[in-house]
């Protein structure tokens, strides 16, 4: 992987039926709060980008997020990746009429892959950000579906070869096992991941809930970013004091 410029801190906004929310290993999914007043928090504390996902879209086949990311748009001005029931181009061109910056797909990139092409046809290939959402089954590790509920058969490392091959802007994984725990990054998917060289930039998510759980994971790899949801909805790690932390520690870091 080429080296990273600056290393982005990216808040993960989690919406179902317009309503921030959260849980553990995408279960037991509790209402938080109103998304737009959290995505101003963040962007006020410093966060570089705003990931906002509707988790229902793709199982029901509808997209709810155009409100929410006008809204949103409206009211931030760092970049925003948006992502959650993308089945065609005409819901991409629909975001991005509300305002979303970058696309993120998952479900529909594992169910028809050549539909990366067509984005990167359109769009290039720095406009798209693949989603790879990862459980461990029996040792090894599996990109899931549908928010978590459907097992692609996809291997994490074969998925990222076929990837590789797209040139695609970037990768955001996601520790299904330990989301939204706060106790730390999976370390069997770090070591997975670390194995390997890519051609895109990945950002991490999963577990983090400490500050020190960001400077440990920066160590064994060279992330372009963590994206956080529990650990920043419930106050363990503030943007501010992460970002000097990182920078303390020799990290490249934007709006310090």
């Amino acid at each position: 992987m080429s080296q990273i410029e600056k290393i982005r801190i990216i808040p993960k906004l989690e919406i179902k039926n317009e309503f921030l929310i959260k849980g553990q290993q995408f279960e037991g999914l509790a209402k938080i709060g109103n998304p737009i007043d959290f995505a101003k928090k963040y962007y006020l504390e410093g966060a570089d980008q705003i990931y906002i996902q509707d988790i229902v879209a793709s199982l029901y086949s509808r997209n709810n997020l155009f409100n929410v990311v006008k809204e949103i748009s409206e009211n931030i001005f760092i970049p925003i990746t948006v992502g959650g029931g993308i089945k065609d181009l005409d819901d991409i061109k629909n975001l991005l009429n509300c305002g979303a910056d970058r696309i993120s797909i998952n479900t529909k990139a594992l169910a028809e892959p050549d539909f990366i092409r067509k984005i990167n046809e359109i769009y290039g290939n720095q406009f798209l950000t693949v989603s790879v959402e990862v459980r461990n089954i029996n040792g090894l590790f599996y990109c899931m579906s549908n928010h978590g509920r459907d097992n692609s058969n996809y291997q994490l490392k074969d998925w990222l070869d076929i990837l590789d091959k797209y040139k695609i802007g970037e990768v955001i994984i996601t520790s299904i096992d330990l989301d939204g725990s706060c106790l730390g990054f999976d370390k069997e998917l770090i070591s997975e991941i670390s194995n390997h060289e890519y051609n895109f930039p990945i950002v991490y998510g999963g577990g983090l809930g400490e500050i020190n759980h960001v400077e440990e994971l920066l160590k064994i790899y060279n992330f372009s970013g963590v994206s956080i949801a529990a650990g920043f909805h419930n106050n363990k790690i503030d943007i501010k004091n992460l970002k000097k932390n990182l920078h303390k520690k020799g990290y490249n870091i934007n709006n310090i």
